[in-house]
């Protein structure tokens, strides 16, 4: 291969992978199917998440646990200029309307699902949104970052 056709190739890879959003796995006991990842206003051709406000952002998030889990409980922090802000989900209990039957059984693959009301009365900012799944124990199932802007 000679050199402007390398050239152009990493390029292709690099505008590529550079105009997608980024989900990021930060941390928790469930293995994240990153790529099953559904999010509301996530394209592959755009870096952040746009999330309209007045409309509710949907998310499907799959994984499977290693462990049985009884109880499951979804919180989501909105990061602003690294100041960490709580949103108020409306059903915060991942064990009901969310798609999971618990108790959640390992190694089965789950999908959780829900939906985040986007408030009309938030600022047009862009936001790193934090979604953590929690077990009975508190402790984390699930973590993910993803970037938005909401408008």
């Amino acid at each position: 291969m000679n050199t402007n056709a390398l050239i152009i190739l990493l390029f292709a890879t690099f505008v590529a992978t550079s105009s997608a959003v980024n989900i990021q796995n930060c941390g928790g006991s469930a293995s994240v199917n990153l790529n099953g990842i559904q999010i509301t206003g996530c394209k592959p051709n755009i870096r952040r998440c746009i999330f309209v406000r007045g409309q509710d952002a949907d998310m499907a998030l799959p994984f499977t646990t290693n462990v049985q889990v009884t109880a499951v409980t979804a919180k989501v922090t909105g990061i602003v200029s690294f100041i960490p802000i709580p949103f108020n989900l409306p059903n915060s209990n991942g064990c009901v309307n969310s798609g999971l039957q618990c108790p959640l059984e390992p190694q089965q693959p789950q999908t959780y699902s829900a939906s985040l009301p986007v408030l009309k009365s938030y600022p047009s900012i862009p936001v790193l949104v934090q979604w953590e799944l929690l077990d009975q124990n508190n402790n984390k199932l699930v973590c993910i970052k993803f970037p938005v802007q909401l408008k």
